[in-house]
C-alpha cells in the first residue's frame, strides 16, 4: 500500500504549493524525482567505470593504470577543500528560496558561486604547486622514470581540474537547495555519456594518464557548466554588482560552512582511516577481507543513500517555512523505511555471504561469519544514521554533529587500534559500533535533545 501511495507523487505537473500539504505533497514529488534522475545518473556512472577499466587496462599496463586511479580518487577524498562552503550554500539557498523574494535569491546564488569560483582559484594553485613540487619518487614506487613524470603531469592536470570541480560543484549545490537536484543529475548523467565516448576515443588512441584524467574529470566539470546557463535563464545568477554579492554572502556562508568543514574531515578521519589501520596492525590481507565485506553491504547502503540524499533540500525548506509536521512525517517515514529495508536486506546478504563472495572473488578472498554478522548490525545503523543527518543537515543542527563527530574521532580511532592489535579485525569493528551508540546516545539523546526535538515538536 505505501509503495502504491507514492506513485501519486510520481507526475510531472507540481502540486499546488498555496497551502501546506500542497507544499508538503511538492517536496515528496521533487524528492521522488530527483531519487529517479540519481538512480540514472548513478547507472550512467557505473557504465563509465567499467569502461575505463575494459578499455584501459590492456595499453596501460597495472602500474600505470593504477597511478590513474590513485590520482583520479583525490577527488572525492578532497572534497573538504571547499571549506563546506557547498553544503552551506544548499541551506542558505534553500533558506531564500522559501522567502519568495528572486532578488535576494538571485543574490545569495550569485555571491555564493562567485565565492566559490574564488575558493577553486586557490585549490587549483594550491594543488598545481603541491603536485609540481612533491617527491614522486617517494609516493610511488617504480624503476620507471617515465611514468614518474606522467604521474607528476597527471597530478598538476588534477589540481587544475579540481579547482573548477569546486565551482561546478557548488552549481549542483543550489540545485539541492531549490529542490531541483533531479536537474543536476540529467546533467550528470550527459556528463558520463560525453566521458564515455571522449574515453572511447582517448583508448583508442593509447592516450596517456593526464588525457584520461581530463577526459574524465573535465567532462563532467564542463557539462555542469551548463547549469550556470540554467541560473541565467532563470535570472538567479548575475553578474552585475558581483562584488557586492560576495561581500553580502561570504560572511554568512564562510561561518555555516566551517561547521560543515569539520564534520567532513572528522568523517574522513573517523571512517576514511580503517584500511590504513588495519593495513598498520593487521596486514594486507586483513584490508582485503575488510574491504571485500564493506562492498558486499554497499550493494544496499548506496542506493538507499541516492534515496536520502533528496531528503536534505526538503527538510530545509519545510525548516525554513516552520512547517514541523512535514518535518516529523518525513523523518518517521525516513528512518522506518531504512530500518525496515535496511535489516531485510543485510540479514538476506549476511545468510547468503559465504557463497556470494566466493562467486564474487573466485574463491581468493574467505571471510568470517564473525565479522558479517557484525558489519551487517553496522550498516543497519550506519543507514538509519545517514536518514538521520539527512534530517539534522536540512534543519541546520551542525553545531551538535561536529561536536559529535570529534567526540566519536577522540574515543574511536584508539579503541579501533586497541582492539585491532589485542583482539583482531572483528573485535575492531564491534568496539567501534559500542562507542559509536554511546557517542550518539550522550551528544543527540541527551546533551543536544533538546534542539533537536524542538524542530518537530
Amino acid at each position: 500500500m505505501a509503495q502504491l501511495a507514492a506513485l501519486r507523487y510520481l507526475r510531472l505537473t507540481p502540486f499546488d504549493v498555496s497551502h501546506e500539504q500542497g507544499r508538503s505533497d511538492e517536496r515528496y514529488r521533487l524528492a521522488l524525482i530527483s531519487v529517479l534522475a540519481n538512480v540514472l545518473s548513478k547507472g550512467m556512472g557505473m557504465v563509465v567505470m567499467i569502461l575505463s577499466i575494459r578499455l584501459t587496462v590492456p595499453y596501460l599496463g597495472a602500474e600505470r593504470f593504477g597511478v590513474w586511479m590513485t590520482v583520479a580518487s583525490l577527488a572525492g577524498l578532497l572534497t573538504f577543500l571547499d571549506l563546506g562552503i557547498g553544503n552551506a550554500l544548499t541551506n542558505h539557498v534553500a533558506k531564500r528560496a522559501a522567502a519568495d523574494n528572486t532578488k535576494l535569491l538571485s543574490q545569495t546564488i550569485s555571491g555564493g558561486l562567485a565565492f566559490l569560483a574564488i575558493i577553486g582559484v586557490l585549490m587549483s594553485l594550491m594543488l598545481w604547486a603541491i603536485a609540481a613540487c612533491v617527491p614522486w619518487s617517494f609516493l610511488i614506487k617504480t624503476t620507471q622514470v617515465d611514468l614518474l613524470t606522467e604521474a607528476r603531469t597527471a597530478a598538476m592536470y588534477f589540481g587544475v581540474l579540481f579547482g573548477l570541480n569546486v565551482f561546478t560543484g557548488g552549481i549542483q549545490k543550489v540545485f539541492s537547495g531549490l529542490q531541483q537536484s533531479y536537474v543536476s543529475h540529467i546533467v550528470t548523467t550527459v556528463g558520463s555519456m560525453v566521458a564515455g565516448i571522449g574515453l572511447w576515443f582517448s583508448a583508442a588512441s593509447h592516450a596517456g594518464i593526464p588525457m584520461l584524467l581530463a577526459v574524465m574529470l573535465g567532462s563532467q566539470s564542463v557539462v555542469s557548466l551548463f547549469l550556470l546557463a540554467v541560473l541565467a535563464h532563470r535570472k538567479l545568477f548575475c553578474m552585475a554588482d558581483i562584488a557586492s554579492a560576495i561581500r553580502l554572502e561570504a560572511p554568512h556562508l564562510f561561518q555555516a560552512g566551517g561547521l560543515f568543514f569539520l564534520l567532513q574531515i572528522g568523517t574522513m578521519v573517523g571512517w576514511g582511516a580503517d584500511s590504513l589501520i588495519i593495513s598498520s596492525t593487521l596486514g594486507a590481507a586483513q584490508v582485503a577481507m575488510f574491504a571485500v565485506t564493506q562492498r558486499l553491504f554497499q550493494f544496499i547502503s548506496q542506493p538507499l543513500i541516492i534515496i536520502n540524499a533528496p531528503l536534505w533540500g526538503a527538510y530545509a525548506d519545510a525548516n525554513s517555512r516552520k512547517e514541523k509536521e512535514f518535518i516529523k512525517k518525513t523523518l518517521k517515514r525516513s528512518i522506518s523505511f531504512n530500518v525496515a529495508v535496511g535489516l531485510s536486506f543485510c540479514i538476506f546478504l549476511a545468510w547468503w555471504n559465504e557463497e556470494i563472495i566466493r562467486i564474487w572473488t573466485d574463491g581468493a578472498v574467505i571471510v568470517p561469519a564473525s565479522l558479517v554478522v557484525i558489519y551487517a548490525a553496522w550498516s543497519v545503523i550506519d543507514m538509519v544514521s545517514n536518514s538521520f543527518a539527512m534530517f539534522m543537515n536540512g534543519c541546520n543542527i551542525i553545531r551538535p554533529q561536529v561536536v559529535g563527530i570529534i567526540s566519536l574521532v577522540f574515543f574511536a580511532v584508539p579503541v579501533k587500534l586497541y582492539f585491532a592489535v589485542s583482539y583482531g579485525l572483528t573485535a575492531m569493528l564491534s568496539g567501534f559500533v559500542v562507542v559509536y551508540l554511546a557517542n550518539i546516545f550522550l551528544w543527540y539523546g541527551i546533551v543536544y535533545k533538546k534542539q533537536i526535538f524542538e524542530k518537530f515538536n
